[in-house]
């Protein structure tokens, strides 16, 4: 199931998609040369809406640098809302690759992994889908989802009540998590991560340097926070926990129940950062 591009056309084979809505809308782009604006030149935008009718358990979504939005809704078939920009003078809009085998749906934009070209999708999908995203920079976010694994290389995730497991790595794009219930491994690479209202059992996170504030909702069995310089700040109901705090030399500040033989750990190294840890709720 695709959609094949020539110059300034798709053709649509027996794909099974339906194709709800297109609109083109031109825009403009600014180029420079040698430190001189030249005239603006035109940036067609097209934007189109495809029902899937078969069923997706599963959703692989592949953009090099525009956004990607995945929202759980009220839908018994997956909607993919494509916004497609490109360079007239380099031929038509690019294709968009599209398939499903078994359950397993995947779209992407291998055309502008080396053209001047973006296409960003924004899905709604029915809330028991699971979801792999990479954008190459390009923001993410999903929400209402069953589990996702996530990797912007570099832009901006927000991923809100998410219902299974979640694993996310930015390269150094901030990190804002609300609404968490399965495994949470997060990797921001630099970036500060945000979280709140997480009822993760087990979580391991690495900030790389970032800051990491972390709010969870329910008791932990095994958290591992590594912030590598920078600041470190849990509240986390419970306890007691056995705990090990290392803020490397660090302010450091513990306020919750510990116990050397506790069934449930927190281990916190944040090399050098502040490193704060109390109850949930203040």
């Amino acid at each position: 199931m695709r959609a094949v591009a020539t110059r300034g056309r798709w053709i649509w084979g027996l794909s099974g998609l339906v194709t709800t809505a297109a609109l083109v809308v031109p825009g403009t782009r600014l180029i420079t040369s040698a430190g001189q604006a030249e005239q603006a030149q035109p940036q067609p935008t097209v934007t189109r809406t495809v029902t899937v009718p078969q069923p997706v358990t599963s959703l692989t979504v592949q953009s090099y640098g525009a956004p990607v939005q995945v929202t759980a809704g009220p839908v018994r078939h997956v909607q993919i809302t494509e916004t497609l920009t490109y360079d007239p003078q380099a031929g038509g809009p690019p294709a968009v690759a599209q398939s499903v085998s078994g359950g397993r749906l995947s779209v992407g934009d291998p055309a502008c992994a080396n053209s001047n070209c973006d296409v960003s999708f924004a899905v709604i999908a029915p809330s028991g889908v699971t979801v792999t995203v990479t954008t190459e920079g390009g923001p993410v976010t999903v929400s209402g989802i069953a589990g996702a694994n996530l990797d912007s290389g570099g832009g901006p995730v927000r991923a809100t009540k998410i219902g299974g497991p979640l694993t996310v790595s930015t390269g150094s794009g901030p990190l804002l998590l609300d609404g968490l219930t399965g495994t949470l491994r997060a990797d921001t690479g630099g970036g500060p991560l945000t979280a709140q209202g997480i009822a993760s059992a087990t979580a391991t996170i690495t900030t790389g340097g970032g800051d990491a504030r972390l709010a969870f909702s329910a008791a932990l069995d095994t958290l591992a926070v590594g912030t590598d310089g920078g600041s470190a700040q849990l509240a986390v109901p419970g306890g007691p926990y056995a705990l090990t705090a290392d803020s490397g030399g660090g302010p450091q500040s513990v306020g919750i129940a510990t116990d050397p033989a506790a069934g449930r750990s927190i281990t916190v190294i944040s090399g050098g950062g502040p490193l704060w840890i109390g109850p949930a709720g203040r």
